[in-house]
C-alpha cells in the first residue's frame, strides 16, 4: 500500500497500523436496542433519601454487547529503539519485568498480570534467564504514572531485586510522561546515541515511534514472552509477524475496563445478578431511576475519557470505530442515547478514576471503569466485594477484581491502533457524543437517521483531516476501512 506523506514527520512511514492484542468484528446491528426514540434524561434524576448504599462495591466483566463482549485494553508495551546496543542485557531485562513475580507486585498498582500463571492459587515463580555479559546500564523509560506507590514498587522492590539477582547489569529509571518519552528516544535515534535503552510506554503513544521507524525488530521474542499468555494476548507476536513481518512491541502492563456497582441497591432494584445483556442494562436503568437510586454513569466528561469509552461500545455493537460512521458505531451511539434517560447527573463530570458516587447514590452502576486508574480499587472492597463471573460464582474482596479482569480477558481483547491521529480522531469521537447524547440531536429527540447525519460528518471531518495532513491516497484508504481494530491469529 501507500506510504502517506506527512508534514514534519521524520523517519519512514509505514501505513498500517499497529494491533497490540485481539478484537473480534461484530455484525450485530439493533437487534435487542429499543426502536422507541426517547428524550434525553432530566438533569436532575431524583434519588431516594430513604435508600442507603451499602460500603459493599461489585465488579464483573460487563454485559455482553449486541453481538458478543469485547474489552478494550490500556495500558503499556514494551519496545526496544533502533540502534539500541547491549541487545542480551536488555532482553535480560524485559524478561524480568514480564516474569510471574513481577507482574504479581505490578499488581499491586492495579495492572493485571498478562500471563496466567500470576492468578493462581499459589503462583509459581517464572525461571529467569542467566547473563553473561559485559556490566552495563540499561536506561528504562516508563510512563508509569508518578506515584509514592509506583516509585515504592519499582525503586524499592523490583529494581533493587533485579539488579540483585543480575549485578552486571544497573537499571537507570526514568519515569516520563509518553510525550517526552517519545521525544527523548526519537532524539537518541536521530542522534545515534541510543545506547542500552529499553521502553516501556503507552500502546497508543509507540505509535508514533513506530510510524516513524524508529523501533527495533524483536526476533527473539518469543523467548522474552511468558510462556503462559492470557489467551486473548497470546496471538500478538503472531499476528506482527504476519502482517508487519517482524515484532516491534510487546504486551507489558495491560489494563482493562470493568464493570462496577452497588449490590444492595440492584437488589432493591430487583436484580440478584448485574446485567449480562445491553438488553438487560436498559432495564435495570429504568428500575433504578424509578426508584430513586441513582441511576447510571459513565465517563461522559468529555476529552479522550468519552472517546475511549465510547471505541468500546461500537466495537462491541459491531463497528468499526475508526470509520465512526459504520452500521455498528451508529448502532452503539443510538444505544447511549437510549441509556442516557437513565443516567445519573454525574455522568457529564464521570471520568477513568471516578468510582465514589457508588456509595453514595449518586449512582449505583458505572460502565465502565479501569480498575488500574482506581485508587487502590481493593480498598473500596471493604466488605464483600462480588463478581458473578459466568458460572455465577462469588468472590470477596480482591479476588474478585481478579476474577473479573481474568473473565474480560478470556472473554476477548483489543487495543485501539496507535494510530498517529488517534487524537483527532478521539476529538470527533467526543464531539459525536456531545451532539447526541448531550444536545438531543439539536432537536427534541435523536432517531437513528439524525446520529446516521451527525456521524457521517465526524467521518467527513475526519476524511478531511487525513487529506490535508497526509494525502487523499491515505484518506481513501481510511475511508475503505483499512484503519479498523483486527484480530490476531
Amino acid at each position: 500500500m501507500d506510504k502517506p506523506t506527512k508534514n514534519n514527520f521524520s523517519g519512514p512511514l509505514i501505513a498500517v497500523i499497529i494491533v497490540i492484542a485481539i478484537i473480534f468484528f461484530f455484525i450485530g446491528y439493533f437487534v435487542h436496542v429499543s426502536k422507541t426514540i426517547i428524550t434525553s434524561p432530566s438533569a436532575n434524576i431524583s434519588t431516594s433519601s430513604s435508600f442507603s448504599p451499602s460500603s459493599t462495591i461489585g465488579v464483573y466483566a460487563g454485559p455482553s454487547g449486541l453481538n458478543n463482549t469485547e474489552h478494550l485494553i490500556g495500558g503499556d508495551v514494551f519496545a526496544i529503539p533502533k540502534g539500541a546496543t547491549n541487545l542480551n542485557a536488555i532482553d535480560t531485562v524485559i524478561t524480568f519485568f514480564l516474569s510471574t513475580q513481577a507482574q504479581e507486585e505490578l499488581y499491586k498498582l492495579g495492572w493485571p498480570p498478562i500471563d496466567t500463571e500470576a492468578y493462581a492459587a499459589h503462583p509459581v515463580n517464572t525461571t529467569l534467564p542467566v547473563y553473561n555479559g559485559p556490566a552495563v546500564t540499561v536506561t528504562m523509560y516508563d510512563d508509569l504514572g508518578v506515584s509514592a506507590s509506583a516509585t515504592q514498587i519499582m525503586e524499592k522492590v523490583l529494581i533493587p531485586e533485579f539488579e540483585s539477582i543480575y549485578p552486571n547489569i544497573k537499571i537507570n529509571w526514568m519515569q516520563l510522561r509518553p510525550d517526552q518519552i517519545t521525544n527523548d528516544v526519537e532524539a537518541l535515534v536521530q542522534g545515534h546515541d541510543v545506547g542500552a535503552t529499553v521502553i516501556a510506554q503507552d500502546n497508543l503513544a509507540i505509535g508514533e515511534l513506530f510510524y516513524a521507524g524508529d523501533l527495533y525488530n524483536i526476533t527473539n521474542a518469543s523467548l522474552l514472552l511468558p510462556s503462559d499468555l492470557i489467551p486473548s494476548m497470546a496471538g500478538l507476536v503472531t499476528y506482527e509477524k504476519e502482517t508487519y513481518h517482524g515484532v516491534f512491541f510487546l504486551p507489558y502492563r495491560a489494563n482493562l475496563a470493568l464493570v462496577w456497582y452497588n449490590p444492595s441497591a440492584l437488589a432493591k432494584a430487583g436484580f440478584t445478578t448485574p446485567p449480562s445483556t445491553w438488553t438487560q442494562l436498559l432495564s435495570l436503568g429504568k428500575a433504578l431511576t424509578s426508584k430513586g437510586l441513582g441511576g447510571i454513569s459513565m465517563q461522559g466528561h468529555g476529552g479522550a475519557s468519552t472517546s475511549t469509552e465510547m471505541f468500546q461500545w461500537m466495537v462491541q455493537a459491531g463497528g468499526n470505530p475508526m470509520l465512526l460512521n459504520d452500521s455498528g458505531d451508529v448502532a452503539a451511539y443510538y444505544y447511549i442515547y437510549n441509556l442516557s434517560k437513565y443516567f445519573s447527573p454525574a455522568y457529564t463530570h464521570d471520568y477513568w478514576a471516578s468510582y465514589k458516587g457508588l456509595n453514595s447514590n449518586e449512582y449505583n452502576f458505572f460502565d465502565y471503569q479501569w480498575p488500574g486508574s482506581l485508587d487502590n480499587y481493593e480498598s473500596i472492597a471493604t466488605s464483600g466485594t462480588v463478581v458473578y463471573n459466568t458460572t455465577n460464582a462469588t468472590y470477596t474482596n480482591a479476588s474478585a477484581a481478579s476474577q473479573a479482569i481474568l473473565a474480560a480477558f478470556n472473554q476477548g481483547a483489543f487495543f485501539r491502533p496507535p494510530v498517529a491521529w488517534i487524537t483527532e480522531w478521539d476529538a470527533l469521537a467526543d464531539n459525536a457524543f456531545t451532539e447526541i447524547v448531550t444536545n438531543d440531536c439539536g432537536s427534541t429527540a435523536c432517531t437513528k437517521s439524525s446520529i446516521q447525519t451527525i456521524l457521517n460528518g465526524e467521518n467527513l471531518a475526519m476524511y478531511n483531516y487525513l487529506v490535508s495532513n497526509y494525502n487523499t491516497t491515505y484518506a481513501n484508504q481510511y475511508e475503505a476501512g483499512y484503519f479498523a481494530p483486527l484480530k490476531a491469529a
